[in-house]
């Protein structure tokens, strides 16, 4: 059975608890969202196409993935450290009332989320003039319990390549030769903020992960869109809805 490496391609589904509270953080599972109270119809929810050692999971939770088979399901904590991080306190600034209304932020409460020197953080008190910002994560440190099962292991180049695109572009079709991949976009994908950004991600993804890949092409196809029986045509070049 296959066993998961370092570098491995992998298709996993996972839930991550708060350790003492037992509430949901984080999860693959649509039904487990719905339940926890933390559904948001704009994310995908489903298995996950990770790249194992690539640091979009938490270092705990790809850890535990390495070693793992094809099918097997199992629980694991995982520290502060390698969860969120140990609490910092000095990520913890205190603020004068003044410095907030000079920026034209007049009504300050405790719990609200404010972005100074282009960092997030929570005020947690207002007191005497006086405002604490904390800038640690929320979840920092704080210890994770684990559910994870891995679905699939991908480990030949071709699979790779095809599940790095799909799991950034799903819509696109996918070709594989030798030392190539073709990446065929779907029209609608033109509309998509930073395509050209999305398009670059993806190929260093491909890069990075499948050695034996030397180059990524993306071809676009418009068509003229076809009117009705005696109506006039659209001008050349429109772009197919």
């Amino acid at each position: 059975m296959t066993t998961v490496e370092k570098g491995d391609v992998v298709e996993v589904e996972y839930t991550l608890y708060d350790a003492t509270t037992g509430e949901v953080i984080e999860t693959t599972s649509e039904e487990v969202a719905k339940q926890a109270g933390i559904y948001d119809e704009k994310k995908r929810y489903g298995p996950r196409i990770v790249v194992v050692g690539e640091g979009s999971l938490l270092p705990g939770l790809e850890e535990a993935i390495i070693g793992m088979k094809e099918g097997e399901e199992k629980e694991v904590e995982i520290p502060p450290a390698k969860a969120y991080g140990e609490r910092d306190p000095k990520k913890v600034k205190r603020y004068s009332l003044g410095e907030f209304r000079r920026a034209g932020i007049r009504n300050v409460y405790p719990g609200m989320v404010v972005e100074i020197g282009g960092n997030i953080g929570v005020v947690k008190s207002v007191s005497g003039g006086r405002v604490v910002v904390d800038f640690n994560n929320p979840l920092a440190g704080k210890t994770v319990k684990a559910k994870i099962k891995v679905i699939k292991v991908y480990k030949e180049p071709k699979e790779k390549a095809i599940k790095l695109v799909k799991r950034t572009m799903p819509d696109a079709e996918v070709d594989v030769s030798d030392s190539k991949v073709i990446i065929k976009v779907p029209t609608s994908y033109a509309y998509v903020d930073r395509i050209g950004l999305v398009q670059a991600a993806v190929a260093g993804d491909i890069f990075k992960a499948v050695k034996e890949i030397k180059d990524v092409e993306f071809i676009w196809e418009f068509q003229r869109k076809e009117e009705t029986e005696g109506a006039s045509k659209e001008s050349s070049g429109a772009v197919e809805a």
